[in-house]
């Protein structure tokens, strides 16, 4: 077997780990909805920004590695515009919480493309 060649079973493996992950999808965006309800309460909030950033870039480089493309280019560019936010507290704040609730809706439909 030469180094380029997978091992026997993974692609079957990485075929159940892509599934896993998909199936995971509806909490993953109901996670980033309930992120979206604490920033409208309160869009400056540094717990809430934090976990947004942090389930971003999660989210990010899984789904780039299990083949959700798209899901993963959302990702990277929310969490890009989220670290601008952790960095400039004015930033968008009266636009955050919806953000994030309109990155959610993209994402349900990336991950059930």
């Amino acid at each position: 077997m030469s180094s380029g060649t997978p091992p026997p079973g993974a692609s079957e493996a990485l075929r159940a780990l892509r599934e896993r992950f998909r199936a995971s999808a509806g909490a993953t965006v109901a996670g980033f909805e309930a992120i979206a309800a604490q920033l409208a309460d309160a869009p400056d909030a540094a717990g809430p920004l934090e976990a947004l950033c942090r389930e971003l870039h999660r989210v990010r480089g899984t789904a780039g590695s299990y083949g959700f493309v798209e899901a993963s280019r959302l990702a990277g560019r929310l969490e890009e515009r989220a670290l601008g936010w952790v960095a400039d507290a004015r930033l968008d704040r009266e636009r955050r919480a919806a953000v994030v609730l309109d990155f959610a809706a993209a994402l349900r439909v990336a991950f059930e493309a």
